[in-house]
């Protein structure tokens, strides 16, 4: 069905991109059944699709919501794609080599080949090799057709080596490429490494990479991103944070250095600062973290599209708030989740899963450090008791942990017993259990607040060898960055 992804659309576009839809649109002849749909839609008079099609069928009962959204759908994306030629540079480019055929075919061939001239100029500096091949490719073509007119064998000879080195450059990104969606196959389908021989699972793709970079004659802008992308990657997967921080540095001053040649919108430049932000959560340097919030901030503030811009705002506001949970400003944390991450929320669609949980755990978690636990509870059941769950998760395992400590705390061990050995039958078959996991079980049926501080004393060497295995095992800091598990277990026991 199309009439989710024209919602969609229709919510992610600008008062600006909104008004040019309208203009043009009204300079079409025939039918505008999907412009009443479009207003219906940015409207919001609708609760959710079924009443949105209700309404629909009342303006226009002859005719289906389903073909009207479709049509929908095309020519608002017509319309963003004539937006995005003036303001980037890839679609100018394809837009330009759309002329020069048409140019061509009404035998235009002169003209067509000066386009091609301005097109190699402009494709030359945004340093996209596949289109500067098809550029070559169309102005040999067109050499080949009037005879080699004015062009010496030796400069012939020279644009044809150009063409081949661009295609060779090509195969190399791709091979690249291939390497980098493999290493994310395998993890989003294995999930993160919690062991070394997870770890050595992945060496392979490693070395792989290396020998491409080791092959390669020539570096440019994109080679090297494709390269720090992979390692900061594996890195991340790997548990190793320091150095997955330290090749983040690196992209991300590869990216200041190359402003001019940011894709529109800057994306990448975006997935650079998110995940130096990440490692340095992961790694507690909290202090740190303003400088690239303030960098989320500024990208904000670029006249890039709306829906990216809110992205980024999303993200700003969550590391807002991690930095302030994790430096114990409970009262800045809890203003911030007030305010700012109320405003954000809503707009689920234009974050992944991942993100959008976040959010929510550390609003919670905001609301735990300060003992509010029913609002805590409830930023957390958006979480573990809404959408599709996946037990690998590292953020859900958290929530749901984090959920069991609010229990604890309220002395509801009835339910507390019966979500444990739930969440246990679960992991047995879907998901691999944490070693930080099976110390908060521990802790949990061990029970230390009921308890004398002489027996607790006796309780603690139960668990004081886990605890240190914990401490020591750098895969478990995927969950431990969520939230210091260990120091809880650690006050329950007078420690």
């Amino acid at each position: 069905m199309s009439l989710p992804a024209a919602i969609k659309l229709v919510h992610s576009l600008s008062k600006s991109e909104k008004r040019h839809f309208k203009l043009s649109a009204g300079r079409m002849a025939g039918s505008k059944d999907y412009l009443d749909l479009f207003d219906l839609i940015d409207q919001k008079k609708a609760k959710d699709r079924q009443e949105l099609e209700q309404l629909y069928r009342r303006v226009h009962p002859s005719s289906s919501p389903d073909n009207a959204s479709r049509y929908l759908l095309k020519v608002l994306s017509d319309c963003l794609v004539q937006l995005r030629v003036r303001d980037d540079h890839f679609f100018e480019l394809l837009h330009g080599l759309q002329r020069v055929h048409i140019l061509q075919e009404r035998n235009l061939p002169e003209e067509g080949y000066r386009e091609l001239k301005r097109l190699q100029q402009l494709a030359l500096h945004s340093q996209d090799h596949m289109v500067q091949y098809m550029i070559y490719r169309q102005m040999l073509n067109f050499l080949s057709e009037n005879n080699f007119d004015k062009l010496s064998e030796k400069q012939l000879v020279g644009m044809q080596m150009k063409a081949r080195d661009l295609l060779r450059g090509i195969r190399n990104t791709h091979e690249h490429y291939s390497l980098y969606e493999l290493l994310k196959y395998r993890l989003v389908h294995s999930g993160k490494a919690l062991s070394e021989e997870d770890r050595k699972q992945l060496t392979d793709l490693l070395l792989s990479e290396m020998s491409i970079v080791n092959a390669r004659e020539k570096s440019t802008l994109e080679s090297r991103k494709l390269h720090l992308l992979f390692q900061s990657f594996f890195f991340t997967d790997i548990g190793d944070y320091r150095s997955a921080l330290k090749t983040f540095y690196e992209l991300n001053r590869l990216f200041e250095r190359n402003r001019d040649l940011w894709r529109y919108p800057p994306s990448d430049y975006l997935s650079a600062l998110d995940g130096i932000l990440d490692s340095l959560r992961t790694m507690g340097y909290f202090d740190e973290m303003p400088y690239y919030i303030q960098k989320l901030q500024q990208l904000e503030e670029n006249a890039d599209p709306e829906y990216f811009r809110l992205v980024v705002r999303k993200l700003a506001v969550l590391y807002q708030l991690v930095h302030f949970v994790g430096m114990r400003a409970h009262e800045n944390a809890l203003q911030l989740a007030d305010t700012d991450v109320a405003a954000v929320l809503s707009a689920y669609s234009l974050v992944d899963d991942t993100h959008q949980h976040e959010l929510l755990f550390y609003t919670a978690l905001a609301y735990f450090r300060v003992k509010q636990y029913k609002k805590a509870q409830k930023y957390l059941n958006e979480i573990v008791l809404v959408g599709e769950i996946d037990y690998r998760s590292m953020i859900y395992k958290a929530s749901r942990l984090l959920s069991m400590l609010i229990h604890y705390e309220d002395n509801n061990l009835e339910y507390l017993d019966y979500e444990v050995r739930s969440y246990k039958r679960a992991l047995q078959h879907r998901g691999k259990s944490t070693l930080t996991e099976k110390l908060v079980f521990k802790t949990i049926k061990l029970y230390p607040t009921i308890n004398t501080p002489q027996k607790n004393e006796i309780l603690w060497k139960k668990v004081a060898a886990l605890v240190k295995t914990v401490e020591k095992e750098k895969y478990e800091l995927q969950l431990l960055k969520y939230f210091d598990f260990i120091g809880w277990v650690k006050a329950k026991f007078g420690r």
